[in-house]
């Protein structure tokens, strides 16, 4: 995708549809596409300083048990020693995203891969199947 802010709201739609087939709560699916859309941002922000006209690869990678997703970038590194280096206040202006992303992701990780800058955002899922077959992962079936 490139790196408009444009398309986060395309992201952001498509991404909380997919946590709602996949039985995540109103409140996880909130969480998730914030998330989700807190990264992006930050790699159009910081890794492309804002430049628009880059690429961002987003993959998303959903099983029975875990949604993936997917970023990778070629813009500058981010700096680890400062990502969440200190404890989010009321003061404190930056970042608060990457607070929230620990806060609601199960997993996260930064790796330098051959293609750039890759962040990987994990969401365990307590659904074990989609509504693909017409049921609802929110609704036991009455075992009479």
């Amino acid at each position: 995708m490139p790196s408009h802010p444009r398309f986060l709201p395309v992201v952001r739609a498509t991404v909380d549809e997919l946590c709602g087939t996949y039985g995540l709560s109103k409140e996880e699916c909130v969480g998730v596409r914030l998330a989700v859309d807190e990264a992006l941002a930050n790699v159009i922000r910081h890794a492309y300083k804002n430049r628009h006209d880059q690429a961002i690869e987003f993959k998303c990678i959903v099983n029975d048990q875990q949604m993936e997703f997917t970023l990778i970038d070629q813009g500058e590194p981010p700096d680890l020693t400062k990502i969440c280096a200190g404890p989010m206040d009321d003061v404190a202006l930056s970042g608060r995203g990457t607070h929230l992303i620990k806060a609601v992701m199960d997993e996260m990780s930064y790796t330098q891969v051959s293609e750039g800058n890759q962040l990987k955002l994990v969401k365990r899922l307590h659904a074990l199947k989609a509504i693909a077959d017409g049921g609802n992962p929110g609704i036991v079936p009455d075992s009479k």
